[in-house]
């Protein structure tokens, strides 16, 4: 039984679906039938394609936290991650800065994170924190000021992802920067939105010159086409990945001018799901 509409279910491409995902949407629906539900603790299922327009292309997005559009995926590098189960989970948080956030190495140590702290939105605030002890202040007022039901309610969904899916506290602060240090130490290229292209570092890559204003006339066009014939399949990535954070795709209307190009540079590249999530797939369904 999928749990999935259609939007979501064309969202993963040519990937299969992680067993883990039908499992947590099962969870979530045998929490829901006793009167539990998970967004309790930030961490929602959603069951439709959920993406804003900086989502990368690469995220397929299977969760949110319920608030200001917070939500997560597995980042599948172009295509170039074999199995879901071993892509890393990005956190796109549209009106933070920076909007995204590399939060685990896989969706295993992602359940993780989820079960050291109380409420989901918790690892968004603390991702950027520099410290290696996690904040007390924020526990001690959490248990101050919620409700014993609410606590209750919280135990048992920890407890349920605990026995159900091996998910065991960690310390979160040392984990988020060990592994963007690994991240760092594993990226071909950088690039805008911080996750960069990942790779062996390659001393002669090139980033695209973008100019300020994000213009779309022609002669841009003709730029941002000239780079991409001539870059290698890093650079070219990376323009991808900044083009995508750089610019603002309406999904509601037609592409722009510089949008429609990213389409043909996409299509060039074999990278059609990546193409689909930006341009085909129904976001509002």
């Amino acid at each position: 039984m999928s749990f999935m509409k259609p939007s979501l279910i064309q969202a993963y491409g040519s990937y299969e679906i992680p067993d883990m995902i039908q499992r947590l949407f099962q969870l979530s629906h045998s929490l829901a039938a006793q009167g539990i539900d998970m967004s309790m603790i930030g961490f929602r299922m959603e069951d439709s394609y959920f993406a804003y327009s900086i989502t990368p292309p690469d995220l397929i997005p299977f969760a949110s936290t319920g608030g200001d559009g917070i939500h997560f995926g597995f980042l599948t590098e172009f295509g170039r991650i074999s199995r879901l189960e071993e892509a890393s989970i990005v956190c796109v948080t549209p009106t933070d800065d920076p909007p995204i956030r590399l939060m685990a190495r896989n969706l295993q140590e992602f359940l993780d994170l989820i079960v050291s702290v109380h409420h989901v939105e918790t690892l968004e605030r603390w991702w950027a924190y520099k410290g290696l002890n996690q904040p007390p202040w924020e526990e001690e007022a959490w248990a101050d000021d919620t409700p014993l039901w609410l606590q209750e309610h919280h135990q048992v969904i920890q407890e349920a992802l605990k026995q159900h899916f091996g998910a065991a506290p960690r310390p979160v602060l040392p984990y988020f920067q060990e592994i963007l240090l690994e991240r760092q130490q594993n990226c071909a290229i950088d690039t805008s939105d911080g996750l960069g292209i990942a790779g062996s570092p390659a001393a002669s890559a090139g980033r695209y010159p973008f100019r300020d204003g994000c213009p779309e006339d022609e002669a841009e066009l003709q730029r941002m086409s000239a780079f991409f014939m001539t870059s290698c399949l890093e650079e070219k990535l990376a323009m991808l990945r900044d083009l995508n954070f750089r610019y603002v795709h309406d999904a509601m209307g037609p592409p722009s001018p510089v949008f429609e190009l990213m389409q043909q540079f996409l299509l060039s590249l074999g990278l059609q799901a990546e193409a689909d999530r930006m341009f085909v797939i129904d976001r509002f369904e």
